[in-house]
């Protein structure tokens, strides 16, 4: 699919993915003990936007500290490692990329961005508003998933690969290290990657920034059930369900149950 901004080219293009796992993912997931959900189908149209807002809340620090961390390394990170592409999984809204692209401004190159999303709506949204900001900026986005999809991203130019905001969190060890692999052999010898992932710190701080005051991640953790409830035409009454996060010391981790 082609949507072509309003104004002027260059092109925004959208490839779609196959047809949805969600069913047999719900099923084998809600199966085993303990019951799990990939957290992938956080993000529809509604749940992106619950995240886009629990980054500007007071308790989720991690974005404000990664931004901060970009811009201290955007201008050197492009000098030395020149990118023609950057290619985004996970990209949402886009709102730390735009450090880097301001950072590629101010270098006077052209560069093509390559979002990678499960949320098409997202997709679009972002990538309207990154055109208005970034008129110099080609978009290529596409709609995807990490387990099937990343050998569809386009092999050209030198790419930089940014995986940010502690995204690998949501992984387990042998997914990462799976997802990891897969990456590694999408990549050719010229690109990079730009992780970003959080470091210990205080309990407190954890879990404020998962239980903020205004339920935003609450409403965000039972969106899964909402996903569920329109695709699979299940009947999750999302009332009798209790956000309940918490940091596992023994495991080193945050986790998100719906009780």
């Amino acid at each position: 699919m082609l949507l072509r901004n309003e104004t002027s080219s260059p092109v925004i293009e959208v490839l779609s993915v196959p047809t949805s796992t969600l069913a047999q993912d719900v099923q084998w997931g809600l199966c085993r003990r303990p019951k799990t959900l990939p957290c992938k189908y956080f993000y529809d149209e509604e749940g992106s936007r619950l995240f886009d807002r629990i980054c500007d809340t007071e308790e989720y620090y991690p974005t404000r500290a990664e931004q901060g961390l970009l811009e201290s390394i955007a201008d050197e990170l492009l000098e030395r490692f020149r990118p023609t592409h950057l290619v985004e999984l996970g990209s949402g809204a886009a709102r730390k990329t735009r450090l880097l692209f301001r950072a590629q401004e101010r270098r006077g190159k052209p560069l093509t961005y390559l979002p990678f999303d499960v949320s098409e709506a997202m997709l679009r949204e972002s990538a309207r508003a990154l055109r208005k900001e970034f008129r110099w900026l080609a978009i290529h986005g596409l709609v995807g998933d990490y387990d099937r999809d990343l050998d569809r991203i386009p092999r050209q130019g030198r790419r930089l690969f940014a995986f940010l905001g502690g995204t690998i969190g949501n992984l387990t060890e042998e997914e990462g290290a799976r997802f990891l692999g897969k990456l590694a052999l999408t990549m050719g010898p010229e690109d990079r990657l730009l992780l970003g992932t959080d470091l210990l710190k205080d309990p407190a701080v954890l879990h404020r920034a998962y239980n903020d005051r205004q339920g935003l991640t609450a409403a965000f953790n039972k969106n899964v059930l909402r996903v569920i409830n329109r695709e699979l035409d299940a009947d999750f009454d999302l009332d009798r369900f209790d956000h309940l996060a918490f940091f596992d010391a023994d495991r080193a981790q945050i986790e998100m149950h719906l009780r």
